[in-house]
């Protein structure tokens, strides 16, 4: 890992909303634009498997954005390492890390 940090890249999904049923907004991820970002760090931070009802793995990444890269949202999705992502929770804000630092984001993947 230490030879990838800042050196690999991700894509960011951001779908725009649409009119789903029952007059309620949807995301349309069919759609969604895709901000390709260079100068990420990114590694898995955790991964379990269950076995309740049937096969499931849960998977987590943080992603470490660059300095001065686009503000990633709970809205939005993470395309890395061949998957896509969910943002899990809200992104920390570079400010509260230092004007040096880039957004810090927590991916999640659920699988079975």
């Amino acid at each position: 890992m230490p030879g990838q940090i800042g050196r690999q890249s991700v894509t960011v999904l951001d779908a725009p909303l649409v009119a789903g049923d029952y007059n309620t907004e949807t995301r349309d991820w069919d759609n969604a634009a895709r901000i390709a970002v260079s100068g990420c760090t990114v590694d898995y931070i955790s991964a379990a498997e269950s076995e309740q009802a049937g096969d499931q793995t849960t998977t987590r990444a943080q992603l470490f954005m660059p300095r001065r890269g686009p503000l990633v949202t709970e809205w939005q999705r993470v395309e890395w390492a061949g998957r896509t992502w969910e943002v899990d929770g809200v992104p920390a804000t570079p400010e509260a890390a230092g004007q040096l630092s880039g957004q810090v984001v927590t991916l999640l993947e659920v699988a079975g």
